[in-house]
């Protein structure tokens, strides 16, 4: 399972972000947990290690952001995939502000 991350960069912008400040906010989030960023280009792609808890490991990561507005306002797309298929977690968004 993955988790597909992208940034619109004129939003960050308007909020006074750098593309490369929130790219390594999330990078730092997922490493805290050691899951790996498999890749590095427009579009971050966080996999899981194969361990029983990384499922929800992923998704605590996933809801953390989820409530953070600047998050919310700035993601271009956020898109989980596992065997099941893909989910566009964004659309969660507001779910997951109500659960807080």
């Amino acid at each position: 399972m993955n988790v597909k991350i992208s940034f619109d960069k004129a939003a960050l912008e308007q909020r006074g972000l750098t593309l490369e400040n929130a790219r390594q906010t999330v990078k730092s989030l997922f490493a805290v947990h050691d899951l790996p960023c498999v890749s590095d280009g427009e579009v971050l792609i966080f996999q899981d290690k194969g361990h029983g808890d990384d499922f929800a490991t992923m998704w605590d990561v996933i809801l953390s952001l989820l409530r953070a507005d600047w998050f919310r306002e700035c993601a271009a797309s956020c898109v989980w995939q596992d065997e099941n298929g893909e989910e566009d977690v964004l659309a969660q968004a507001g779910k997951a502000r109500s659960e807080i």
